[in-house]
């Protein structure tokens, strides 16, 4: 499937991505060899989701267990080894992408219980979980997530995120902002990013962690902007499907239990 969308990209005309002809976005064009000789250095992504239902369902228990660490690493060895071997064997940029899913978290659980209806700890919610990532009501401190999860980010060639959810209070404490930071950096977490809820009352026009009303007004019209998939947008609950807006109700704060 890649080789074959790869292969159509090249077919097209530079009027179809004319941005990056004039400014030159991507570089190493031979003339002599043709556009192929710039588009080979993109990506080539096999993405990823739902290690963690993948382990539930073959030993029953996910990466937070040693056990399930190990069947993780296994797992996570083949997709960067196949990758390796697709790269030298057509010279392109194959590799292993940790996938958002912004729509197939959803779409893919949806088709998945039509076949094999509702399992414990799988498919009893509306979404897989993100690539690797550690389900979102798993409770632990923002250095044991940043301790499991940046044993696998070292499988991706193509992309990760590791994030830790703080509430808005952490504003007030930037050393321990920092400390967190420098923490995943030693741990050599390639892309890391703590989320922090902003939210709007739409009425007054004050902003922070707010909870069912306006602390300030009484109105219960809040703006909720939430990292959802890696970026900001606006409101979750309108901009995103059932799967992702279940997900983000579902994610624990990563403190002190």
């Amino acid at each position: 499937m890649l080789l074959e969308r790869f292969e159509w990209i090249c077919s097209q005309s530079a009027d179809s991505a004319k941005f990056m002809y004039e400014n030159g976005l991507m570089e190493g064009y031979v003339p002599e060899e043709g556009i192929k000789s710039a588009l080979k250095h993109g990506t080539l992504g096999v993405g990823q989701i739902g290690l963690a239902e993948t382990l539930q369902i073959l030993i029953g228990c996910d990466h937070t267990t040693e056990k399930g660490m190990e069947l993780a690493k296994r797992i996570e060895k083949l997709f960067y080894d196949r990758c390796k071997e697709f790269k030298e064997e057509y010279k392109l940029n194959f590799g292993t992408y940790f996938s958002p899913a912004e729509n197939l978290c959803y779409t893919s659980m949806q088709k998945f219980k039509d076949k094999y209806g509702v399992i414990k700890n799988v498919s009893d919610k509306d979404f897989f979980t993100n690539s690797i990532h550690v389900p979102v009501w798993t409770k632990m401190t923002p250095m044991q997530k940043i301790d499991i999860e940046s044993q696998l980010t070292g499988y991706s060639s193509a992309g990760c995120i590791t994030y830790i959810e703080l509430g808005g209070s952490v504003k007030n404490n930037i050393d321990a902002l920092e400390t967190i930071v420098n923490y995943a950096m030693d741990k050599d977490v390639p892309y890391f990013a703590i989320n922090i809820p902003n939210d709007m009352c739409t009425k007054c026009g004050y902003t922070d962690d707010i909870g069912d009303k306006c602390p300030i007004c009484g109105s219960t019209e809040i703006r909720r902007l939430r990292r959802v998939t890696g970026y900001l947008t606006g409101d979750y609950k309108t901009a995103f499907n059932k799967g992702k807006q279940q997900e983000v109700e579902m994610r624990v704060r990563h403190q002190k239990f």
